[in-house]
């Protein structure tokens, strides 16, 4: 007998833990109500885990009830809450008329019970790191992910395709082989699709950067155009324009941030900043668009921002400025009114 079946123990478990649930939410529980259900939930283990996994439902459902997700699992729910009821007339939920968040809760609930859908799956994956922080996360099939500072990868996986969105900042992906999956990262306007290899994509100045460590990857971009990527190369997209440039790369030099160094080759101060801001407490800023093309090299330590600071101004036309508490860099050759 199946969880489905709405014979099962643990179906039955499960619209107990929602009948339970709504009633302790909406505020409808009376003593002797009260003390049935505190004889319930300690009379059997399973009880307490079905009754933990109602509350987290109905927590779901409040967050985002007007959701598409949420609206198709309602009407799915709501016709398998139908073909229960028939099936076990008299012992499952009563649910009283124009009570929707009654409805919605219980047959989420029972919904997940029987298998038509888990309510957390449609739900992303949510992997972040704050200020100054990386981290290292495995994922369900064995693929790797690097956050740099300040980042946000998203992780929805399902049995055929394995996707990721990059909403900000930089990471790195080791992919776990599996012909069957492709492993599809999206980043603004483009999509990199890989199967096993490795590779980090960033947002920075509104550009899509695509750095191929191992393995092969294809970028796909606006009118699904194809680019591959052999190792050693890096795709540089403007996010509002088609066009890309592919430039050489030193692997092991763009790989600093991951031990916490963060190495500039020509790089216009802007997007220099930009990377040593997700490590900043208090931010810098550019201050003119002479400053922001400066083009500067050298190799920081992530988290120190006063040396960064002292370094390029030390050595390329740049000036500091304190203005409100924050640092400013400017051209030294610029005027200030």
């Amino acid at each position: 007998m199946s969880a489905s079946d709405p014979r099962s123990p643990e179906f039955v478990q499960a619209e107990a833990a929602a009948r339970w649930c709504v009633m302790l939410c909406e505020g409808q529980m009376t003593s002797a109500a009260r003390a049935e259900f505190t004889h319930w939930l300690t009379g059997d283990p399973h009880h307490r885990a079905a009754f933990d996994q109602a509350v987290a439902a109905w927590e779901e459902v409040s967050a985002a009830e007007a959701t598409p997700e949420l609206l198709t699992l309602r009407i799915e729910a709501l016709e398998s809450l139908r073909r229960a009821q028939k099936a076990r007339a008299g012992r499952l939920l009563h649910i009283h008329g124009g009570r929707t968040r009654w409805i919605l809760a219980a047959s989420v609930v029972i919904a997940v019970f029987s298998g038509i859908v888990a309510w957390r799956d449609l739900r992303p994956q949510q992997l972040s790191t704050g200020i100054g922080e990386r981290r290292t996360v495995l994922l369900a099939d064995g693929s790797l992910v690097s956050l740099d500072a300040s980042s946000e990868v998203l992780v929805r996986y399902s049995a055929a395709l394995r996707r990721l969105s990059l909403v900000r900042g930089r990471a790195k992906f080791d992919v776990a082989k599996d012909q069957r999956r492709p492993f599809v990262v999206h980043a603004a306007n483009r999509r990199i699709v890989a199967t096993g290899t490795a590779f980090s994509v960033e947002i920075v100045q509104k550009e899509v950067r695509v750095v191929l460590y191992e393995g092969r990857v294809n970028v796909v971009g606006p009118a699904s155009v194809h680019i591959p990527l052999t190792p050693g190369q890096e795709l540089i997209a403007p996010i509002s324009l088609a066009q890309v440039r592919i430039e050489p790369v030193d692997a092991g030099r763009s790989l600093g941030w991951e031990s916490g160094q963060l190495e500039f080759v020509d790089e216009p101060l802007a997007s220099a900043v930009e990377r040593v801001n997700r490590y900043a407490r208090s931010p810098v800023s550019v201050g003119d668009a002479a400053a922001a093309n400066v083009r500067i090299s050298g190799v920081f330590t992530a988290a120190d921002t006063r040396a960064f600071i002292e370094g390029v101004t030390a050595v390329f036309p740049l000036k500091a400025e304190e203005r409100d508490g924050l640092e400013v860099l400017r051209s030294s050759n610029r005027t200030t009114r």
